[in-house]
């Protein structure tokens, strides 16, 4: 079963997307060229941020995440089972280890009612992950956190915008 016809997709655009790319091959800035800024311009604004530092995959994303909270071989990492296989690949990439916490059941999110009972003192961060464009329920997330004094990283690959 097809879900995106991405052919039909290439051929509503298929002017600008080839105007893009001839633009970049005639420049030749293949890396951090001007089109780079101008992303990352665009998506800081939809957002509403004031800094955006586009890498080249999500799971790219959250090791750059974990790794500017110097988490390291010993730590844990909460995050759900539910979710594709990067989320736990980063957090064993550091060195640290997946403590999965169950999703509720009408949303696939973290339940954040248990998240509380997962949190130990070697817990360095706690890894949401937003599938299906719903977003996790960071009201509670967040307030659990915030008592612990541990930091949320939002696996938002699914949700950006959202």
């Amino acid at each position: 079963m097809q879900f995106i016809d991405l052919k039909k997709q290439y051929r509503i655009y298929n002017r600008e997307i080839d105007e893009r790319i001839h633009s970049v091959l005639d420049h030749g800035q293949y890396i951090m060229g001007p089109e780079v800024k101008e992303l990352e311009t665009v998506l800081a604004g939809f957002v509403g941020v004031r800094h955006c530092i586009s890498v080249g995959s999500g799971t790219v994303s959250l090791e750059i995440a974990l790794r500017s909270l110097n988490i390291k071989p010993g730590d844990e990492v909460i995050t759900v089972p539910f979710t594709w296989i990067s989320t736990a690949e980063v957090i064993m990439a550091v060195g640290a280890k997946p403590v999965f916490v169950d999703i509720e059941p009408n949303t696939y999110n973290l339940n954040p009612a248990l998240l509380e009972e997962a949190i130990t003192e070697r817990t360095k961060a706690i890894m949401p992950v937003n599938l299906f464009g719903q977003m996790a329920d960071y009201e509670s997330i967040n307030r659990i956190a915030k008592q612990y004094g541990i930091p949320v990283i939002e696996d938002a690959a699914q949700s950006f915008g959202a």
